[in-house]
């Protein structure tokens, strides 16, 4: 059998498997609900908030861990999803008008009143400035959560490619023999 005809019988192999499994669920998101930055705990309270990112606040409020959660700043259509939160910080309004990152946080692990460098996308710091007020928070802090769900491949799907790379190269290793042998 000549290398050629081997690899066309590995890739029909290999196809043929991948159509008996089930697809991979794709990625959809799901609109669970918004919170202002200033819904908060009070960032002098005892004990001090944490330092949480756009993600951590989401799962926080709405169960689960962090990774289960996209955040948008824009608003509650999956399809305007831009993976960014507002925050406040310690000392510092920047993010409260040029969102960050979903998953910044600033230094991990601090409590808000930690001091500069920390930041937090559920405090309640900066009320009533320019960029929303303490009456539960304005607009242009808002915050909106989705729930991601069908993320991570089938274990079966990762068997199936790491089997067929790896009948793939023992095909080649075997038909390289097979060409240094006869020559």
């Amino acid at each position: 059998m000549n290398l050629k005809n081997l690899m066309i019988g590995v890739v029909a192999v290999a196809l043929s498997a991948a159509a008996a499994l089930p697809a991979a669920a794709a990625i959809t998101y799901t609109y669970v609900g918004s919170w202002a930055v200033a819904d908060g705990p009070l960032w002098s309270g005892d004990p001090a908030p944490a330092s949480l990112s756009g993600q951590q606040t989401a799962a926080l409020l709405f169960g689960g861990v962090a990774s289960d959660y996209a955040i948008s700043t824009i608003d509650s259509d999956v399809n305007n999803i831009n993976f960014s939160a507002f925050l406040d910080g310690y000392g510092d309004t920047t993010y409260l008008m040029t969102p960050a990152s979903q998953s910044f946080v600033g230094i991990a692990g601090a409590s808000y009143a930690d001091g500069p460098g920390n930041y937090s996308a559920y405090v309640f710091d900066h009320a009533c400035g320019i960029h929303y007020c303490s009456d539960g928070g304005g607009e242009n802090a808002r915050n909106y959560a989705f729930l991601v769900s069908g993320a991570v491949p089938e274990p079966a799907t990762w068997g199936l490619m790491l089997l067929g790379f790896g009948s793939l190269g023992m095909a080649l290793r075997t038909s390289r023999r097979r060409q240094m042998v006869a020559a």
